[in-house]
């Protein structure tokens, strides 16, 4: 695994990109990732984001299809789909037919599979317990590809763009939002926020814009999507004055664990209000080469 993340480093160190990496990466591996979302960093992120845990969860997904026409009768894959709210809302919400989706982490894989279930959702929802960069899923066998504000926990962002340019049909959508960088932020502040995070790296919004062309797709939309520092006080307001009964027993009803849990979330609702973390919007259009010849 240290080879793996070193090899990693040495890549993103070495392509055209400058975007700010976390020194210590076996912090940020897939088994710290997996650690994180099978204990109380889920449930937190439930109390203040609700069941979608991404930033503007069902209106934001709306906003993206409908910018991305994505809708009836299409058929699509999520990739790192934690437990499916997203696709849940795109099925129910968008008219989208159906769905897969993958993500290595089997505590919400599972809890994906009963709420779909229990939602009646499970003959047009699918889930697969594997990393998504090895899916399985057939080459263009998708309408889209979407994700929410999960490909920020993937090492080398390139590696997931061209799995879903794999993945989609020619002429299909590839659409996301993620946790970027925005502008200023220094050193110290971006190594604290990918610590606590468990981000391997940040890009910007035209360092992911560069991905998806170098994958293939046609960039239709690649810009901040207004919502992540009106989202974090939002978030701090829960934690500090609706739910901290919620949060505390969460954390085990230990205090220094709440404090610190404030005092994170405050220094990333303090980042979000200068401009320094933003929630990027992308849709690209994967070129029909025969087609357009």
């Amino acid at each position: 695994m240290v080879l793996v993340q070193l090899a990693v480093l040495s890549t993103l160190w070495c392509s055209s990109y400058a975007m700010k990496i976390l020194a210590d990466q076996e912090a940020a591996n897939a088994d710290a990732v997996a650690k994180c979302y099978s204990g109380p960093e889920q449930g937190v992120w439930e109390l203040v984001m609700g069941k979608q845990i991404d930033i503007g969860a069902a209106s934001s997904t709306l906003e993206l299809a409908q910018r991305a026409h994505v809708g009836s009768g299409m058929k699509g894959v999520e990739l790192n789909s934690n437990n499916g709210g997203g696709m849940r809302a795109l099925v129910r919400l968008a008219g989208v037919d159906s769905m897969i989706g993958v993500d290595l982490t089997k505590s919400v894989v599972e809890t994906g599979k009963k709420r779909t279930a229990e939602e009646g959702l499970s003959d047009k929802i699918k889930f697969i317990n594997k990393n998504s960069l090895e899916n399985g899923l057939p080459d263009a066998s998708a309408d889209f590809v979407y994700s929410k504000d999960a490909w920020c926990y993937m090492p080398d962002k390139q590696l997931i763009i061209d799995q879903a340019a794999r993945i989609v049909k020619p002429g299909g959508k590839v659409m996301f939002t993620d946790w970027i960088e925005g502008e200023g932020l220094s050193d110290p502040e971006a190594q604290r926020f990918l610590s606590l995070m468990t981000f391997p790296a940040i890009p910007t919004v035209e360092e992911y814009a560069q991905m998806l062309k170098k994958a293939g797709f046609e960039v239709e939309i690649a810009e901040n999507s207004g919502r992540f520092s009106p989202a974090m006080d939002s978030y701090v307001h829960m934690l500090k004055r609706q739910a901290v009964y919620d949060a505390k027993k969460l954390l085990g009803w230990d205090e220094e664990a709440y404090d610190k849990l404030i005092s994170d979330f405050e220094f990333m609702a303090k980042l979000a209000r200068e401009g320094k973390i933003i929630q990027g919007m992308f849709v690209g259009r994967k070129k029909d080469v025969h087609r357009e010849m």
